[in-house]
């Protein structure tokens, strides 16, 4: 049995996110949970860091060393560094020598092109899989909370990642009707930026940007005292500042992701039919993703 399970290693499921790529068996054991970063030596176009070592460098590197985002959008912005990052995470998922190589599923947002989509296939047959299907990624949000999408029963899933909005209704294991935003969590980063710039005169990097969002970013009246001290590069002088600032000096970066979550949802909820609206009013809404 050993022996067998050498030469077919297990099937895994790839969320293949602009944010963070999640790579799991089927019985749901996460194998890989790290950052879609990799950092690339110019001089050379080799590989210098995939994943968290190549995250820890964003910001941060001299002009060799450019460390990139390869999906934008949920969409694969860079064929080849995709590729790159998706064979590094193979081979550290797939530890050992396996005679056959792994069938992939990996997830997708419901708006992609059929050219978007084969380039998803093809990403993940050139990292080494023996097979790609591509799943819907509210379909496999749904499998992974036991939801029984084959029921004639109606849910509505709402994924805010960091590069879509993506409101679904999904029944009889197939989507009724979905809508599909370009727009997530890397945008609020990028208005955290911006705001600070305008209010502050205070240029800070994408990552501060992200810490300042995960520890301060909410819509809720109670938490906008919240406070955080935050450090970059003064615009006027060019010399290094600390500033305080709390939750509402950055809630006009996050307002925008909300609206546009509010108006997928209800673009979906006009489509469906009346019985699935009252399965949904029943059942609740399911939200997902990192944002």
């Amino acid at each position: 049995m050993s022996i067998l399970l050498k030469i077919f290693p297990a099937d895994l499921g790839v969320d293949l996110g602009t944010s963070r790529t999640i790579i799991s068996k089927k019985d749901g054991t996460i194998l890989i949970d790290e950052p879609s970063v990799v950092a690339i030596d110019m001089s050379n176009y080799e590989v210098r860091a995939v994943g968290n070592e190549a995250k820890e460098m964003l910001g941060k590197t001299p002009d060799n060393i450019l460390a990139v985002r390869p999906l934008e959008h949920g969409v694969i912005a860079d064929f080849e560094t995709a590729q790159a990052m998706l064979t590094y995470f193979l081979r550290k998922a797939v530890k050992g020598y396996s005679l056959f190589q792994p069938r992939l599923a990996i997830t997708i947002p419901m708006g992609l092109t059929d050219v978007e989509r084969r380039s998803v296939e093809d990403v993940g047959l050139h990292a080494g899989a023996r097979d790609v299907r591509l799943v819907e990624e509210n379909i496999a949000s749904a499998v992974g909370l036991d939801i029984d999408v084959e029921r004639p029963d109606g849910h509505l899933l709402i994924n805010v990642g960091a590069g879509t909005i993506e409101a679904s209704v999904v029944s009889l294991g197939g989507v009724v009707a979905s809508h599909c935003e370009m727009m997530g969590g890397e945008d609020i980063d990028s208005n955290i930026q911006y705001l600070l710039k305008k209010n502050f005169n205070l240029l800070i990097g994408i990552q501060t940007a992200e810490e300042i969002k995960i520890k301060l970013g909410s819509i809720e009246e109670y938490d906008q005292k919240n406070a955080m001290e935050v450090t970059g590069r003064d615009l006027v002088t060019g010399m290094p500042k600390t500033i305080q600032i709390t939750a509402s000096d950055i809630i006009e970066g996050i307002n925008p992701i909300i609206l546009e979550t509010v108006k997928s949802t209800r673009d979906v909820l006009e489509k469906i039919p009346p019985d699935i609206s009252a399965d949904i009013v029943k059942e609740g809404i399911y939200f997902l993703g990192g944002v």
